[in-house]
C-alpha cells in the first residue's frame, strides 16, 4: 500500500507536468482560458484536499506553521485581494468565475509545498532540492516531449526558435530553464567517484543550454551567465550584499543600457545571441517605455500608491496606452508591466511591495545559510538568486508565471516550526549531518 507520504511527493511531483499542460489549455481555443488556469492546479489542490480529510479522519488538528508561513501568506493574500479591486474597477479582464480560479492558482502551489514538508518532517534524508529538481525535470520532458510532437506555444512563437509547448511563452521556457540550470550546476561534481552520475547530469545541463540559446532571450541569458559566474568562482559564498544590489537591479540596467549593448556586441556574445541591435538592447525590447511609464505614475499620479489599484491596475490607471499605440495593440488593456516587481507596485501597492520583500528576505537569509552550510538545499540558492534579479526585469516572478509559484514552494521548508522536524539532514555531498 502507498504511504500518505508518497502520494503527497508524487501529487507535487505531477503538480509541474499538469501544471504545464494547463497553461497550454489556456490558451487554446478548444478549451477556456479559465478551465485551463484550473486544471494547472489539480495536484496541488489535490494535496490540499487530501491533508484536511487526513487531519478530520485523523480528528486532530496540529500546528506545525511558524511566523515566516504567515508572511508569505500574507503576501498572497495581498495579490488575491487585488483581484476583488480589480473586479470593482471593472477590469475587462476579470470576471467572478476567472477570479475565483486565480486566487486558487494563486495560493495552492504555495499551501501544497508547505504541507509536503509537513508530511516528510521525519522522513530522515528529505531532500527538498531533489524534488524541486525531479519536479522541474519532468516538466522539461513533457515539453520536449511536446516539442517533439510538433506542438508549439499557443501564447506566442518565433520563426527558427524553440518553442515549448506548455509554459507561459518562450521567454518563461529561458528562465525555467536557467533556474533549473542553476540547480544542475551544483550536481557537477565528483566526476571521480560518481562518473556516470557526472555525465548524466552534464548532458541535462548541455541539452537546457540549446534549449536556452534557441530561445535566444537576452535578458534571462544575461542574468543567467552573471549568476553562473558568481557560483563558479565562489563569488557568491563571500558576497553578503546580493539581496541589496538585486533591489536596484532595475534602475541600474537602465543606466548602464549602452554599455550593456558594448558588452552584448562583444564576439563571444554575438556568436550566441543572434539580436544584437543596439535600439532592442538599449530600450530592453521596448521595455524602457512601460517603465518609465510607471516612474511617472509613482512621482507625479501616485493614485493607489499605498494600497494598490487592484489586480490589471494599469489599465484603471491607463498608464500604457501609449505603448499600445506604439506595438500596434489594439488596447492596453491586455498589456502588463514586463516587470514582476511594478506589477505588484501598480495592482498592490507599496503594501503588497512591502510584503514581497520580506518574503524574498527570508528566502535570501535561509537560503545564502544553507549555501554557506553546503547542506543538500544548497542549489537551490543558485535559482533563488537568478529569481531575486529577474523579478524586477520580467513578469515571470508574478501571479500565475512559474518563477512567481517557484518563489512561494521554495519557501515552504521555512515555514515549519523547527520542533515540528524530526528527520536527519544530509550535506551536499550526501553525508548526515550532525
Amino acid at each position: 500500500m502507498i504511504s500518505k507520504t508518497k502520494l503527497v511527493n508524487l501529487l507535487f511531483l505531477l503538480g509541474f507536468p499538469v501544471y504545464g499542460i494547463g497553461t497550454y489549455m489556456m490558451f487554446d481555443p478548444s478549451f477556456s482560458w479559465t478551465s485551463g488556469l484550473f486544471f494547472s492546479t489539480l495536484p496541488f489542490l489535490a494535496i490540499i484536499v487530501f491533508h484536511v480529510l487526513d487531519m478530520v479522519h485523523q480528528g486532530r488538528v496540529t500546528p506545525h506553521v511558524n511566523g515566516v508561513f504567515w508572511i508569505c501568506f500574507a503576501a498572497l493574500l495581498s495579490l488575491d485581494g487585488s483581484l476583488l479591486l480589480g473586479l470593482r474597477n471593472n477590469s475587462p479582464v476579470l470576471t467572478p468565475a476567472n477570479s475565483a480560479v486565480l486566487a486558487i492558482q494563486f495560493t495552492t502551489p504555495f499551501l501544497a509545498a508547505v504541507i509536503v514538508q509537513v508530511y516528510n518532517r521525519a522522513e530522515d534524508g528529505f531532500d527538498w532540492a531533489a524534488m524541486i529538481l525531479k519536479g522541474l525535470l519532468i516538466f522539461v520532458a513533457v515539453n520536449l516531449l511536446g516539442v517533439g510532437a510538433g506542438l508549439h506555444n499557443k501564447l506566442h512563437s518565433f520563426e527558427g526558435r524553440i518553442s515549448m509547448p506548455f509554459m507561459l511563452g518562450i521567454y518563461e521556457a529561458a528562465h525555467i530553464l536557467s533556474f533549473l540550470n542553476l540547480l544542475l550546476l551544483f550536481r557537477l561534481r565528483d566526476f571521480d567517484r560518481k562518473p556516470l552520475q557526472f555525465m548524466g547530469y552534464l548532458g541535462l545541463y548541455l541539452v537546457n543550454m540549446a534549449v536556452i540559446m534557441s530561445v535566444n532571450s537576452r535578458l534571462s541569458f544575461m542574468i543567467f551567465f552573471v549568476v553562473t559566474v558568481l557560483f563558479v568562482t565562489k563569488i557568491a559564498r563571500a558576497a553578503r550584499g546580493l539581496y541589496a544590489i538585486s533591489i536596484f537591479t532595475m534602475p541600474l540596467m537602465m543606466s548602464f543600457a549602452l554599455l550593456i549593448y558594448e558588452i552584448l556586441s562583444l564576439p563571444f556574445f554575438t556568436a550566441i545571441l543572434s539580436r544584437v541591435d543596439k535600439k532592442d538592447v538599449t530600450t530592453f525590447n521596448g521595455r524602457t517605455y512601460i517603465w518609465e511609464s510607471a516612474w511617472d505614475w509613482v512621482t507625479q499620479d501616485q493614485r493607489g500608491l499605498i494600497f494598490g489599484n487592484g489586480y490589471n491596475g494599469q489599465y484603471r490607471l491607463r498608464m500604457l496606452e501609449h505603448v499600445a499605440k506604439l506595438w500596434n495593440e489594439p488596447s492596453s488593456y491586455n498589456l502588463h508591466m514586463h516587470s514582476a516587481f511594478l506589477e505588484i507596485v501598480v495592482n498592490q501597492g507599496l503594501v503588497g511591495l512591502g510584503l514581497m520583500y520580506l518574503v524574498y528576505w527570508h528566502a535570501y537569509k535561509n537560503y545564502r545559510r544553507e549555501y554557506v552550510n553546503n547542506t543538500a538545499m544548497a542549489p537551490l540558492y543558485g535559482g533563488l538568486v537568478y529569481l531575486l534579479f529577474v523579478w524586477q526585469i520580467d513578469i515571470t516572478g508574478f501571479g500565475y508565471f512559474l518563477g512567481f509559484m517557484m518563489l512561494f514552494q521554495l519557501m515552504a521548508p521555512f515555514c515549519i516550526r523547527s520542533s515540528s522536524l524530526t528527520y536527519r539532514r544530509k550535506d551536499l555531498a550526501g553525508n548526515w549531518l550532525s
